[in-house]
């Protein structure tokens, strides 16, 4: 999985529909950092993550 950040806050890629950020060639990592809050929207898991 890969994360980027934007805004000071750490968002999954590819982002999913219910979060609103748009990925706009920011940098691609696969390690959480740890001095960055995280996207509610792209990082809690969700009932419907089960059914992709």
């Amino acid at each position: 999985m890969h994360y980027f950040i934007k805004d000071n806050k750490l968002h999954r890629y590819p982002v999913p529909k219910r979060c609103g950020v748009q990925f706009q060639k920011e940098v691609l990592r696969d390690t959480i950092p740890h001095h960055v809050e995280q996207c509610i929207y792209c990082m809690r898991r969700w009932p419907e993550d089960d059914k992709e």
